[in-house]
């Protein structure tokens, strides 16, 4: 497994213009490889600290990648400086340099310096050709191996998508990502830290806003092979933390309700204020949701609250608009207008001040299901205004699906009893006979 490096050149990251994107894409495409990501460094685009970051990367890694500094002006600076640093004089590749002609070309202009200087490449390197963009990319065999990126996103994944599984192939590589809630990411990774040690397959974390993913990869001759080997570890994984997964990839916790309800066929509608219409935005997302949602309402104002949902202006005044007993006459009035078999309602302060008299990030979710109403009450303080939405959104998402299920068993033990029950009698009827 190689200690792998990776440096992103451009002062523009330092000053918080943009994101670091491509690092987060390259450690994602390696550890599907096996290969062990262990710097991650952002340097500004000044010689000398570059120059001095790539001596260190060279003395302490097998593998570096180095993104950005391959276009045409002044401060792109990553190849003359790594051709000094390895004693590797540049030289223009004809190749690129052709491909660039044409592209000037077909802009209507002449090339030039600056245009043709993103054909030069190190001496002794493979060129990688860019099929989006002018700057060919470089792979160079050296004491470490290194890899020159372009720093425009889409230009470094295209030639990453190209030369990796050429480079690290030979196998299928299939990945799996785990979706999980109401697990802190902490608590994720010391539930499966064992797991994460291992090379093929392998096991990562990420973090979202309220949720956690683990992605396991494996290498084999066969995807079939691999999918075995990801299925093993999976069902390691969900027997440590099963109660926290809601599904693979690309689901979400809006289609994992939607699924639910069209198992029941069962139909939901949702009341919304704290949120303003997005939990509403994100079933409605989802292919097939029209199925099962029937629909819903955004009362921001105590009068519409009123008007539509039957909340009492009596209540509002004595529990203010952020309370449990608002929210239970929200969800209450939402079901009786509507019929669905399950709802939510949403009130809260979303900040940045109160006018409730509730703290900043107070929240009350109504839930209606066929066992009745409840309501639970969450604060997520000090967090900005759209986090909380979004947090409490997927908050009454996941309580709803967690009363679904603790139904589903409570009706599996009602149907094993009435079996049971039902065995019982026709044991004594049976010996009533024998009598």
């Amino acid at each position: 497994m190689k200690r792998t490096e990776i440096i992103a050149v451009g002062s523009e990251l330092l000053l918080g213009e943009i994101t670091n994107t491509n690092a987060r894409y390259l450690s994602e495409q390696l550890s599907k490889y096996g290969l062990s990501v262990l710097y991650h460094v952002v340097v500004g685009d000044n010689q000398e600290r570059l120059r001095a970051t790539l001596e260190q990367a060279r003395s302490r890694s097998e593998f570096v990648i180095v993104t950005g500094g391959l276009g045409p002006t002044a401060d792109d600076i990553t190849k003359t400086t790594l051709a000094e640093v390895l004693g590797r004089p540049l030289i223009r590749d004809e190749a690129s340099l052709e491909t660039i002609h044409r592209f000037v070309a077909s802009r209507g202009r002449e090339p030039n310096e600056g245009d043709a200087r993103q054909a030069d490449v190190l001496t002794g390197a493979e060129v990688l050709t860019n099929p989006v963009g002018l700057a060919p990319g470089m792979w160079i065999e050296d004491e470490p191996t290194w890899l020159l990126l372009p720093g425009v996103p889409w230009e470094m994944k295209a030639i990453v998508d190209a030369t990796f599984p050429e480079k690290f192939g030979g196998m299928t590589i299939v990945s799996e990502s785990l979706r999980f809630y109401e697990i802190g990411e902490s608590a994720l990774d010391a539930a499966v830290v064992d797991l994460m040690t291992g090379s093929n397959p392998t096991v990562a974390p990420y973090a979202e806003s309220g949720e956690a993913r683990l992605r396991i990869s494996a290498r084999a001759d066969t995807e079939t092979v691999a999918r075995e080997m990801i299925e093993r570890v999976k069902q390691d994984i969900l027997a440590r933390v099963g109660h926290y997964y809601f599904g693979s990839d690309e689901d979400t916790l809006a289609a994992r309700l939607i699924h639910e309800l069209q198992a029941r066929k069962a139909t939901l509608s949702i009341a919304e204020s704290l949120t303003g219409g997005q939990a509403q935005a994100m079933l409605t997302a989802v292919p097939g949701a029209s199925s099962v949602f029937k629909g819903g309402v955004v009362t921001y104002s105590d009068e519409l609250k009123n008007r539509f949902l039957g909340v009492s202006l009596d209540t509002i005044d004595s529990h203010s608009v952020v309370s449990k007993e608002v929210a239970f006459e929200m969800i209450l009035g939402l079901t009786r207008q509507t019929g669905t078999d399950y709802g939510l309602a949403f009130t809260g302060e979303a900040g940045p001040t109160s006018n409730s008299g509730q703290p900043v990030g107070k929240v009350f979710i109504g839930i209606r299901s066929p066992d009745g109403i409840d309501v639970i009450e969450r604060d997520y303080p000090h967090q900005e205004r759209h986090v909380i939405q979004a947090r409490a959104t997927k908050d009454g998402m996941w309580a709803l699906l967690q009363q679904m299920k603790k139904r589903r068993i409570n009706v599996r033990k009602k149907l094993v009893y009435r079996l049971r029950f039902a065995y019982n009698e026709s044991i004594n009827q049976r010996r009533l006979i024998n009598l």
